[in-house]
């Protein structure tokens, strides 16, 4: 703590003690008896202490929602957990076929009836809007490598990293996707959409039906690949699409790991607090506390899988390996160093916040400095109209 929040502190506990036990006085001066707010004891122990965590204890004996931020050992240890599990579980989805008989598994239930049931009756709500004409992102006349069943791997409207493009295609009318030559294809197609929110739930029941494919959708972000990447790189990915081996539901696959971990520090973050503050706070684990404990898990899960595929890329598969990095523990990596940043500055600015405003609001609560003559005035007085206010 620097030397103003210091300051801050200790005149805060000493203007809370001087009200509570002024309350004291003036309640044995009337013959009453008073239950001061807080303990007067504990909390004066707390000034001038050195103890990083008389901040947080003083803040909970206020009663003012805060947390410190200081990583206990308890901490490294629920990180290093979470950490640990990401990276085995990366380690399997990415590095081995462990996956494959669940993937199995999943393709034979996306086969039944029951799905089948269900992808009609998405279909059927997604072209209710469009009287039974095509959805306007299925256009496949132009060049593919491969059966036309795979044509979602060039269509803009098919990646859902570009389900804006996507909606606006369903309101348009009008294709827009790339060829196997890299060529961007532009044609009208089915029947657009024209009010925004049927386009919206058009777009989305047909997405979630071409979710149940066997294919599935594109992995977000590969279309970007297919329109600038060189001949190689959308064969390569058109390849994997094609073989069921990069799609949407490998970026799911890849997820679980930040997914373990967010769990492992979400529930670590609520326990802790409610340690600390004896409140159940579900959303405490977007708290600046925990948020570098999220982004230093994924950091870990996704220096591990990098450094194994930067190995096996120069000893083995070369650019394939690509297919291995898990990108959505990279994206996670981002989002908690952004979250962090942004959490790091609102809470420089809510610090010396809050204790500023306890300190003002005792400052107004504070009777002003007076003698002891003056006290006794005071209190003279009090009592005068304590003994009008009964014989009243």
């Amino acid at each position: 703590m620097d030397e103003e929040m210091l300051t801050l502190r200790d005149a805060t506990i000493d203007t809370q003690v001087n009200i509570e036990n002024l309350k004291i006085d003036m309640a044995s001066f009337k013959g009453d008896t008073y239950l001061p707010s807080y303990n007067l004891e504990d909390l004066y122990n707390l000034k001038n202490s050195s103890d990083k965590k008389s901040l947080n204890k003083i803040i909970k004996t206020l009663n003012i929602d805060y947390l410190d931020e200081s990583w206990q050992k308890s901490d490294w240890i629920a990180v290093f957990i979470a950490g640990a599990i990401g990276i085995a579980l990366d380690v399997l989805i990415t590095q081995t076929n462990v996956l494959k008989p669940v993937d199995k598994k999943i393709k034979e239930l996306l086969a039944s009836d029951k799905v089948k049931s269900f992808q009609e009756l998405m279909d059927k709500l997604s072209n209710s809007f469009r009287n039974g004409n095509s959805a306007p992102i299925d256009f496949q006349g132009f060049e593919m490598r491969g059966l036309k069943n795979i044509h979602e791997q060039y269509s803009f409207g098919h990646d859902p990293l570009r389900f804006i493009e996507g909606i606006i295609q369903m309101i348009t009318g009008n294709y827009s996707g790339v060829d196997k030559f890299g060529k961007i294809i532009k044609a009208p197609f089915g029947e657009g959409i024209k009010n925004p929110i049927q386009s919206i739930i058009s777009y989305v029941a047909h997405m979630i039906s071409d979710m149940c494919n066997q294919q599935g959708l594109p992995y977000p972000g590969t279309t970007f690949l297919m329109q600038f990447g060189s001949e190689k790189v959308r064969d390569d990915i058109t390849a994997a699409y094609r073989g069921q081996l990069f799609n949407s539901r490998s970026f799911i696959y890849q997820s679980l790991p930040s997914l373990f971990m967010i769990i492992i520090i979400h529930s670590w973050a609520i326990y802790d607090n409610y340690t600390r503050t004896g409140k159940i706070k579900l959303k405490i684990g977007n708290d600046l506390k925990y948020q570098p404990m999220l982004l230093v898990s994924n950091a870990m899960v996704m220096t591990s899988n990098l450094s194994i595929n930067a190995v096996r890329g120069i000893v083995a598969e070369g650019p394939r390996v690509l297919f291995r990095v898990n990108y959505p523990v990279i994206a996670n990596t981002i989002k908690h160093s952004i979250k962090y940043l942004l959490n790091v500055n609102k809470r420089i600015n809510m610090n010396g916040k809050e204790i500023q405003e306890l300190y003002e609001r005792s400052e107004k609560e504070k009777l002003e400095q007076h003698s002891v003559e003056e006290y006794c005035e005071q209190f003279d007085k009090e009592y005068e109209d304590f003994v009008k206010e009964i014989e009243a």
